[in-house]
């Protein structure tokens, strides 16, 4: 299993995967804005979520940081990868930033789900 890692540099771009990798999107933040990257669009039988996480920046409480997104390649494909910069609570709220790439899973086909 291999690691994508993605910034917003990255946007706009194509990357190749394979079934079982991650794929690992990490952009800034400040959730003290009420502002917070969140999935917009993707194929989830080709790209799942697995998960997010928010690192504090060096400027402390209430400063930016580093929002993480991860995601599994469960199956072969090709799927837009999107996520959007809004207030989630706020209707009809117009995202402050957006971030795109497009992810091409080849390889040996659905990965096993493990069982317990």
């Amino acid at each position: 299993m291999a690691r994508v890692d993605l910034t917003e540099a990255d946007a706009g771009r194509s990357y190749p995967a394979a079934p079982g990798d991650l794929v690992v999107v990490q952009l800034t933040e400040t959730p003290s804005s009420g502002y917070r990257w969140q999935l917009d669009a993707v194929d989830t039988a080709v790209l799942a979520p697995a998960g997010d996480a928010f690192r504090p920046g060096q400027q402390g409480l209430g400063g930016a940081g580093t929002r993480q997104l991860r995601f599994t390649a469960t199956g072969t494909g090709r799927t837009a990868l999107r996520l959007v910069l809004l207030r989630g609570w706020e209707p009809g709220e117009r995202a402050a930033r957006r971030f795109e790439v497009t992810i091409h899973v080849t390889g040996a086909g659905p990965v096993a789900s493990p069982t317990g």
